[in-house]
């Protein structure tokens, strides 16, 4: 799944417009304080909220969650904020604010923002493991988490957390006690990616707190990640490069894009090939070998968002050229900045709970077959799962959601990972649901022209609590803004 783009909440200012957001009278264990949020205007609010790490029990050790409450900027404040659900899983939702704040402000105008780091992950009593050695960059282009890592960090985080206790479920108990201690009764809630599975289990678990619910790029609960991964990006694979044989100028520039993407995947098949990049720090030049896996990587993470989206036929063009450089660069930034960063220990926890143990024997390999993809994620995410502790999770913890809420659904036509039918899927069980698939939109939809227009059907979604009538006219003139054609 799906990572969110990290940023860092710093600083400290006095704001007294906040103090009327949340309720006066709350647990000793909530401590919110005046705070700034850099390049986040306007007031804010930081701080921490206990619980017991062990809900169950209610005994022994107890973890800090870490909350930041944007307080609506006007007059006029309605009592339900707008909450926040990080992807990954193990991104951090605090520090995903300061590019989420101001999309929303329309929203913000009359309801607070909240994010809170879900357990173990940011300032949330973080499981955070060290993969990969930064001093040698092949290190960055082998298992997706590498086994002799994995080995080590388990060890590390048990000294301080039960690595079975940081599952969804137990994260949004966690979410609804903080809902209650701040003094509000019903929730808008936000998710993306991962996020729309902790945002559909609280909407599963507390729904009579729920007003609304929007959900970007949907992950459900029983779509099994990463058995399906193959499928969603020979969709998506398949959808870009049809887009820019109808495109006059990259059909010009790249006649022949869908014979050399299978002519780069048949090379890279026989073997991997050596190419000479630079360090990033110390500008050495060094040979590194670059996989069939890491390629179809770094090609599906590139799909994850329409820009880089729009430099794929340029990759592909090059590497079956024989410059295999720039994808190299490619897949060395996002293993480095994407799989080797977020928490995750949580994400381990996360999915080798609630996903890898559900793929039956042999089925993520045969959807696998003859894909660009393959099954090595499949394969090198069970390795890693035998090495981690399996937490138990609810019985019907997979069940599809249902209910009467209003749910705003926002999916990209050519997202890899989570695809449209996921969208399909859910609105079965959801009454008063609208999905809305996203013209040449990926996983994320930034980039592309005109996509204001999905900021503003959300904000009046919320605004109205309501799908019926929501004008959605403006969605037909969202348009990719070309490919890129050279370097």
């Amino acid at each position: 799944m799906t990572k969110t783009l990290l940023f860092i909440v710093v600083g400290l200012m006095l704001s007294l417009h906040a103090a009327s957001s949340v309720r006066q009278n709350v647990p000793k264990s909530l401590v919110l304080t005046d705070c700034q949020v850099q390049r986040i205007p306007g007031p804010a609010r930081c701080g921490t909220f206990e619980v017991y790490e062990n809900r169950a029990t209610k005994k022994g050790r107890k973890i800090s969650l870490n909350i930041l409450l944007l307080p609506a900027t006007g007059a006029k404040r309605e009592p339900d904020p707008l909450v926040y659900f990080a992807g990954g899983p193990g991104s951090a939702a605090t520090e995903d604010a300061i590019g989420f704040a101001p999309e929303f402000a329309k929203i913000r105008e009359h309801r607070d923002l909240l994010f809170v780091d879900q357990r173990g992950t940011g300032r949330s009593h973080p499981l955070n493991c060290v993969f990969f050695n930064p001093d040698d960059l092949q290190s960055y282009l082998g298992y997706f988490f590498p086994l002799e890592d994995v080995r080590k960090c388990r060890p590390q985080l048990e000294a301080k957390a039960d690595l079975k206790l940081y599952t969804t479920d137990i994260a949004i108990d966690d979410m609804d006690e903080i809902r209650a201690a701040l003094g509000y009764e019903k929730l808008n809630l936000f998710g993306g990616s991962y996020g729309t599975r902790a945002a559909l289990t609280y909407l599963k678990r507390y729904p009579q707190h729920v007003r609304t619910a929007t959900l970007q790029g949907v992950a459900p609960a029983n779509a099994y990640m990463p058995g399906d991964f193959p499928l969603h990006l020979e969709r998506a694979l398949n959808g870009v490069i049809a887009e820019c044989a109808v495109d006059e100028d990259c059909n010009k520039a790249f006649p022949k894009l869908k014979e050399e993407s299978q002519a780069l995947l048949a090379q890279l098949i026989k073997g991997p090939v050596e190419v000479e990049v630079e360090k990033p720090q110390s500008k050495e030049r060094v040979k590194v070998k670059l996989s069939r896996d890491l390629m179809a990587e770094a090609i599906r993470y590139m799909l994850y968002h329409p820009v880089p989206a729009s430099r794929v036929p340029l990759m592909i063009h090059l590497a079956a050229q024989g410059n295999f450089v720039p994808l190299t660069q490619t897949a060395l930034q996002y293993r480095k900045f994407l799989v080797g960063s977020d928490s995750n220990g949580m994400y381990l926890s996360v999915t080798c709970a609630e996903d890898l143990p559900w793929i039956k024997p042999g089925e993520g390999e045969r959807m696998a077959a003859n894909t660009f993809l393959g099954d090595y994620r499949l394969r090198q995410q069970r390795e890693a799962c035998a090495l981690w502790p399996r937490a138990e999770v609810e019985r019907d913890y997979a069940e599809p959601v249902r209910s009467d809420v209003p749910v705003l659904i926002l999916t990209g036509e050519w997202d890899p990972v989570t695809p449209p039918s996921n969208g399909d899927a859910i609105t079965k069980g959801l009454k008063h649901s609208l999905h809305i698939v996203v013209p040449h939109g990926a996983h994320a939809l930034g980039g592309l022209e005109n996509i204001d227009c999905i900021l503003r059907l959300t904000a009046d979604f919320v605004a109205r609590g309501t799908t019926k009538d929501l004008d959605t006219a403006c969605v037909k003139t969202i348009r990719r803004k070309g490919f890129a054609l050279k370097l």
